[in-house]
Parts: C-alpha cells; structure tokens; sequence
C-alpha cells in the first residue's frame, strides 16, 4: 500500500511516499479499514520535526491520527462493524491507503464510529479529534453552563472551530480570537457572538472586559500557551475557569498564585478521550448540530505542502489529506 511516511527526523525533504505492507488482523477486535481522507494534526508536524518530545521510534513512520474511510475487514469478535460500513475514528498510521484500529477495548484514543448520513467523507475526516477534544474540555472538564461568556481562543484551529460550534449549541455566549480579519468572518459565521483581532489588540483582556461589563469571562478554551497566558488569565472573572489542553505556542508561563487564590480562580488541564466522547459527537453530527470545517484538502503526494499551509499557519479549522 501506499503511505505518506516520515523517514527521518527533520523539514519537508523528510516526508515520502513509500510501498508499504498492508495491516493484518492480530487480535478478535481488530478492524482493518480503507482510508478515503485523513485530517492533519500538530502532532504530525512534531513528530516530522522531532520536537514536543514526539519524534517516532522508528523509520519510516506513517503519521495521521484520525480519518475517513470504509472497513474492509473484522476480527472474530468485532460485532458493531461490519465489511462496507463508512466510518470514521481516531488511532494512528492514517495516512495509508490501510489502517488498523482497535476500537471498544480501552485504548487511549483508539475509536471508531459510523459516519453518520448525510455526512460526507472529507467532513467525517474532520470531526474526531478536535470535536472530541472541544466536548472533554467544554463539558467534561469546564462543566460550561448556560449563558456563561467562553473565551475560544484561536478560532482558525481545529480545536478552536468546533469549540465555537459546541460552546453555542450549549447556550454560552461566545467571544473568540484570531490573528487575521478573515478568520474572524469565519468564525462569525461558525456562531461566534464576538471577535477579537489579538494583532490589534494586543491587549485582548481589556476588550474581554469591556464586552462582559467589566467582569471577564466564566471559561477560557485555550491551547495556545505561553505567547497569551498572561492575557487569558487576566480575562477571566471571580471564579473563573481557564482549560487547556495544548502549548502550540510554548510551554512555560509564569502564575501569580496569589491572584489564583483570591479571585478563585481554577486552571484545569484537559486531554482528548475520543474513545469515550466520540459516539456523543457522532450523535450531535447526525443531528445536524455540528459540522466538520474542513479548510482545504491536499493529496499525499502534495503532503510536504499540506505540513506547510499548517505550519504557516495559514488555514480555518482542518487541513484534510485526500488517500483514496
């Protein structure tokens, strides 16, 4: 089969396309699926950039961590899938013409759902991972609540577009950032109440402040780090909550734990399960709730050019690799 691979640790010239065995079943829940599209990570970048303590084991490695596509074959006790059932998931190795996953067994992130109808491939390639990691850290983690202000931060993400989407269909007010005028179009029309152009100003707590009547927001949705910590923290309100679940910007921020304690104030880490939250999405995706945003699509021979429309960081919501 073919595959999208990283050969070595390193920048664009470290991707190829390689001739690859096909995966073969080894356990009873095994399920063996043909990939139509595959939506790119940040992890696929570090792991092709050895940073974030990510770089593969071994050579060649098959990135992509979620996907579209159709199963072709079961282990003996798979029982929910069947041959020819469209499905989408999350696990590893997506970026192949084949894939294995081994759903409902307990693996971390391993999860596998069926595509619900009306739901095209390349939307259903968007879906799993960012609308997982919204759900755990707006619901799970944030306990959002009706009517509460949520600050999304980064609204052309993936992450960042599907937090917009699942904080307004919970009732919240939304009020979100971009770096650029036209992601913040965008996002208004995703459901964002309020935008923020953080390139304009710098200072985004102060405009927060002003859009909340001087009391800041009840919830942060942040994944960004160390280059807006100390905005996102000053943003928030007595009692307000600051979830995170990523450091594309940098990792280390400095906390003023005495204004942690008097305003009482909580930041809660939040890590993606989509083997427990992806059936809920599957559901709200079938009932029209949400919506994979799918930003461009690119085919695995233009995958160096895919890593660089990410890196440039020139997109709104997913950057979907076409396989098959």
């Amino acid at each position: 089969m073919k595959a999208l691979c990283i050969t070595k640790v390193g920048g664009m010239e470290a991707l190829s396309i390689e001739d690859l065995p096909k995966p073969v079943i080894s356990d009873p829940m095994d399920i063996i699926v043909k990939v139509r599209n595959s939506a790119m990570n940040r992890l696929d970048l570090f792991q092709r950039a050895g940073s974030h303590a990510s770089a593969p084991a071994v050579f060649p490695y098959i990135p992509g961590k979620e996907f579209s596509g159709d199963v072709v074959e079961v282990g003996s006790a798979v029982t929910r899938f069947k041959p020819g059932d469209p499905v989408m998931g999350t696990g590893n190795h997506f970026h192949a013409e084949y894939a294995l996953v081994r759903p409902n067994v307990g693996i971390h992130q391993e999860a596998v759902e069926i595509i619900p109808p009306g739901v095209s491939y390349e939307e259903a390639s968007a879906i799993p991972i960012s609308f997982s990691m919204a759900w755990r850290m707006l619901h799970t983690d944030g306990k959002i609540r009706t009517a509460e202000n949520v600050l999304i931060m980064g609204a052309g993400s993936g992450t960042g577009s599907c937090g917009i989407q699942l904080a307004k269909i919970a009732g919240a007010r939304v009020i979100t950032t971009a770096g650029t005028d036209g992601k913040l179009e965008k996002a208004k029309a995703w459901g964002a109440d309020e935008i923020i152009n953080y390139k304009d100003v710098a200072k985004f707590s102060k405009r927060v402040l002003e859009l909340t009547n001087g009391d800041g927001v009840d919830m942060i949705f942040e994944h960004i780090g160390t280059p807006v910590w100390e905005e996102c923290f000053a943003s928030l309100k007595h009692h307000g909550r600051l979830v995170t679940c990523g450091v594309t910007g940098g990792h280390r921020v400095s906390l003023h734990l005495g204004q942690m304690w008097r305003r009482e104030l909580s930041v809660i880490g939040s890590t993606n399960h989509p083997e427990l939250d992806l059936k809920t999405i599957a559901v709200l995706a079938g009932r029209g709730l949400i919506r994979g945003v799918v930003d461009s699509v690119f085919t695995m021979e233009e995958g160096a050019a895919s890593h660089e429309r990410m890196e440039a960081g020139d997109f709104f919501g997913k950057i979907v690799m076409k396989i098959a």
